[in-house]
């Protein structure tokens, strides 16, 4: 089949209404007046911005609307009115001096209508706390999130990421069995997989996307309150998290798509001519095999970055403390084997992730032509279930972990590590398995041929796996509450940026003076 299919022109369609929002959003901005930032702490502001992107261990693409949130959340959190009704001024000068925008890049429109959104949704806040309706965190999740997401919208075009989502979704949804498709939520519950698998976003922007798709704005209050809650319950869901693992593993062509989307301008052009099209799709997915190469390279640095600094604050507030009390001096060999072997162990994972071969392109260039143009008997559907295993797996597993974590800590004695060393050795040792694996899943996304295990790698998966758990875990507890970002966000953010907008003020009233002499 040479012509596009029905999912084929649709994509067509949604990619040429991207196109004409695109340019119709680049043509306001070049007209629309600009703000211009003049102001002090631009290398300070821009130095501690750096620190604290290394700190957030997040996706890269997020650390932009996690910049905004933390500006937000500092003046929700005081219940600093003053700084709300004139937010989006001090916003575009907090981004411009962090480096995120360049100056005389936002428009005057922007910045109010950030600051008009600001006082909706801070009303909002208010209102939820005063009626009691949610706990300080929930509350800010349901305001201080959409308001962030949606203020990152404003300064950064999403069309053509809304026009990969409703190719997504139709194609997906003709993957997924009818049966599944009965549910009364599944429209919602695929959009919350696709955002999470495909886009990497984080639950701030999902919650925006849902309220914005289903029209729900601050000014129902009840209704918000009440659809707020059912995002609540949509995110924390079984089905959810079993149709986000099936749209994971169907995601492979899908996330070649989208990156072909934003590198080839004429690919709509491309469209017309299957041939054209899939020889392009071919040369797509090796440039991709480059980018994740490149995509390793900088998340190990990053990484290891991230496990020095965490490190050093825990060898500060626990190891060192300790020695001190029990040793009377430090335990040099347990602080640096602890301080190094997370960051050399990241190094040698990294040595282990190969590229698919191949066997590989070939299958994607087949997925993508089966999408695009195919007959509806290419597109074979399937349940959307979790594979069951014998509780005899379920048991050896678990017997062999606890001999491996057994065998680590009978090692560490050995040395001379006492308990306190080891439960730090625990610690990080899992966060740099957790993160290693997190870093392999960069190459299974784009796997559509899995490659045979060998011994070695059956070996290593058995050792390091316990490990990963563990991680993981602990790197869920983590994440809500990031001790090493919580001291940069009080400690210093919170009077460091304080300080530099009465710098600002205090600039702007002597001008002020001496243009009235």
């Amino acid at each position: 089949m040479t012509q596009l299919n029905t999912i084929g022109e649709h994509f067509a369609e949604h990619l040429a209404y991207a196109r004409s929002v695109e340019a119709y959003r680049t043509q306001q901005h070049e007209t629309e007046p600009k703000v211009n930032v003049v102001g002090a702490g631009g290398v300070i502001t821009a130095a501690f911005e750096q620190l604290r992107k290394a700190a957030e261990n997040t996706e890269e693409h997020l650390l932009f609307q996690s910049a905004i949130r933390r500006f937000f959340k500092r003046s929700f959190i005081t219940r600093d009115r003053n700084l709300i009704d004139k937010s989006g001024d001090e916003l575009a000068i907090e981004l411009t001096l962090a480096g995120y925008t360049a100056n005389d890049s936002l428009t005057k429109a922007q910045v109010a209508e950030i600051t008009d959104l600001s006082q909706q949704y801070y009303g909002a806040y208010e209102q939820v706390l005063n009626n009691r309706q949610a706990s300080g965190d929930k509350a800010l999740h349901w305001t201080l999130d959409v308001l962030s997401a949606r203020v990152e919208a404003i300064l950064t075009d999403h069309s053509l990421d809304d026009a990969f989502v409703d190719t997504a979704s139709e194609y997906l949804t003709e993957l997924v069995s009818a049966r599944d498709r009965e549910a009364q939520d599944f429209g919602a519950r695929l959009l919350v997989a696709i955002y999470y698998t495909l886009l990497k976003s984080n639950d701030a922007i999902i919650r925006a996307t849902l309220l914005s798709r289903y029209g729900v704005t601050p000014d129902n209050y009840d209704h918000y309150v009440s659809f707020n809650k059912m995002i609540d319950k949509l995110l924390d869901s079984k089905p959810v998290d079993k149709l986000t693992r099936f749209v994971d593993r169907q995601g492979a062509p899908l996330r070649v798509l989208r990156r072909m989307m934003y590198d080839q301008p004429q690919i709509d052009k491309l469209l017309e001519s299957r041939d054209r099209f899939l020889e392009a799709y071919e040369q797509q997915v090796n440039k991709e095999y480059e980018r994740i190469n490149t995509r390793l390279n900088r998340a190990i640095l990053r990484s290891v970055v991230f496990l020095v600094i965490t490190k050093f604050v825990i060898g500060i507030a626990m190891e060192v403390p300790y020695d001190m009390w029990v040793y009377g001096e430090i335990h040099w060999p347990a602080l640096i084997i602890n301080l190094l072997f997370p960051p050399v162990y990241m190094l040698l994972l990294r040595s282990t992730l190969t590229l698919p071969s191949y066997a590989n392109t070939t299958a994607l260039v087949d997925r993508a032509s089966a999408m695009l143009y195919g007959g509806s008997e290419q597109i074979v559907s399937a349940r959307v279930r979790e594979r069951r295993y014998s509780s005899t797996f379920n048991f050896i597993y678990t017997v062999s972990a606890l001999a491996i974590f057994s065998l680590v800590t009978w090692l560490l004695l050995q040395i001379g590590f006492s308990w306190v060393h080891i439960v730090v050795f625990f610690l990080f040792f899992s966060a740099a398995s957790f993160l290693g694996f997190r870093l392999s899943r960069l190459v299974r996304e784009l796997e559509v041929v899995r490659e045979k295990q060998n011994g070695f790698t059956f070996l290593r998966d058995l050792i390091y796996l316990p490990f990963v758990v563990l991680g993981q875990w602990m790197n869920e507890k983590y994440s809500k509450i990031n001790v090493v970002t919580t001291l940069l966000d009080m400690v210093i953010e919170l009077p460091l940026k304080t300080v530099l907008r009465l710098v600002r003020q205090w600039n702007a009233f002597i001008d002020d003076r001496k243009d009235s002499i």
